[in-house]
């Protein structure tokens, strides 16, 4: 493929992105999508230090 079939590819790409990224903006539906990833990773970083919590407990239980 030629080096300008893959710059218009890449512009297409761009300007694709950008324009769905600014409907998404516009609509409010960003805000929304951002708040859940966010409380999907409060939640997912919860269970990941309880779980290491548990493990330090495991580790000190064998370590006696």
């Amino acid at each position: 493929m030629s080096f300008f079939a893959e710059l218009m590819i890449g512009g297409w790409t761009t300007a694709l992105a950008m324009f769905g990224f600014l409907a998404l903006n516009e609509s409010g539906k960003l805000l929304r999508i951002r708040r859940g990833m966010a409380g999907w990773l409060e939640s997912a970083a919860a269970v990941v230090r309880a779980s290491e919590e548990s493990l330090q407990q495991d580790r000190g239980i064998a370590a006696r």
